[in-house]
């Protein structure tokens, strides 16, 4: 279940927490002004890549169609490592893809 503050939505994913930031509402800095953070985000398409089964990729592909998000591509590497894309509603490219995509994982 994602949870939110002003221009940040945060997921658990496992034991790892995924931060999404709004880069027009974190321009300004941390919520904080006495913690030196730096403002968060991009301007312009990013890319993250999420490690799953070829499986799990199917599931995923089936839950993304259902709710509406098109699959821009869903091909085999040439190593025979299977990879989906699609868009966040920033416009960012996401992909999941086969561990065995990266040499040594």
């Amino acid at each position: 279940m994602p949870g939110s503050r002003t221009g940040t939505s945060f997921y658990r994913v496992g034991r790892t927490i995924l931060l999404i930031f709004d880069p027009d509402a974190t321009i300004r800095g941390g919520s904080n002004p006495r913690l030196p953070v730096p403002a968060h985000g991009a301007h312009g398409p990013g890319h993250l890549c999420f490690a799953a089964s070829r499986d799990e990729i199917g599931h995923w592909r089936a839950r993304l169609e259902a709710a509406g998000h098109p699959i821009e591509a869903d091909f085999d590497w040439p190593n025979g490592a299977r990879s989906i894309y699609f868009r966040d509603p920033a416009g960012n490219s996401i992909e999941i893809a086969e561990p065995g995509l990266w040499p040594g994982a």
